[in-house]
């Protein structure tokens, strides 16, 4: 009241403050699609290099999922997951709720949000586009999905082509060659799976001269 009184404050007026609400409720929904599409993007690239599967298959296969995992993506989802708290925080929901509560809230609803985008396979059509000579994808777009499905050392996502003896012969859909995958008792397998050509699988192992040794397989489901 002394500020008003001595004209230390000035009116401002309403287009000002409907002007600055529309724009921060503008940059939200923007924030809101980019870590919906950083997220179901990183979901992506997991599940395409079969890496997001790789933590059944024991210890090192959870230090195989943590070595994998986007860097960059990470650093760029807690970048934005920031601002947006400090957008949201301009609005009652935001300010009166506490920052913990908050930040664990749009940190949900972005994780469940892009799973939901991922299976909407929106990513799987751009990659295919990538793929393409000239599959009107913007070269910088192209140059990122095909670097995020980049083979990872010991895992292998591909489709049966075949069963052999002690095994079966694997096409790894990303780098578009065929391995040959050898299990034995030690392998650990799904109960009961029976392998046949036209699967979908995951094989966990070390690789000598595009033969595996499977520590692990497990079959995937569309």
């Amino acid at each position: 009241m002394d500020a008003i009184h001595s004209g230390r404050v000035r009116m401002r007026p309403r287009w000002k403050f409907i002007l600055s609400g529309v724009l921060a409720a503008l940059g939200v929904i923007i924030l809101v699609c980019t870590l919906l599409f950083i997220t179901s993007f990183a979901i992506f690239t997991l599940r395409e290099t079969g890496v997001l599967f790789t933590p059944i298959f024991g210890m090192r296969g959870l230090f195989t999922f943590f070595a994998a995992l986007p860097l960059i993506l990470i650093i760029l989802l807690v970048l934005f997951v920031i601002i947006l708290e400090v957008l949201v925080r301009r609005y009652r929901v935001g300010y009166r709720t506490p920052l913990l509560v908050s930040v664990v809230a749009i940190l949900i609803v972005v994780v469940l949000g892009g799973y939901g985008v991922e299976q909407t396979r929106v990513h799987d059509m751009i990659l295919h586009q990538a793929r393409l000579p000239g599959g009107g994808v913007p070269p910088p777009i192209a140059i990122m999905y095909r670097a995020g499905v980049q083979h990872v050392p010991g895992v292998f996502h591909g489709t049966i082509v075949s069963i052999i003896p002690g095994g079966f012969l694997l096409v790894d859909q990303d780098v578009d060659a065929t391995t040959t995958v050898y299990i034995d008792p030690s392998t650990m397998i799904p109960p009961g799976a029976k392998f046949q050509p036209g699967e979908e699988v995951v094989v966990f192992g070390d690789e000598a001269s595009g033969t595996v040794h499977a520590e692990g397989v497990v079959q995937i489901s569309d």
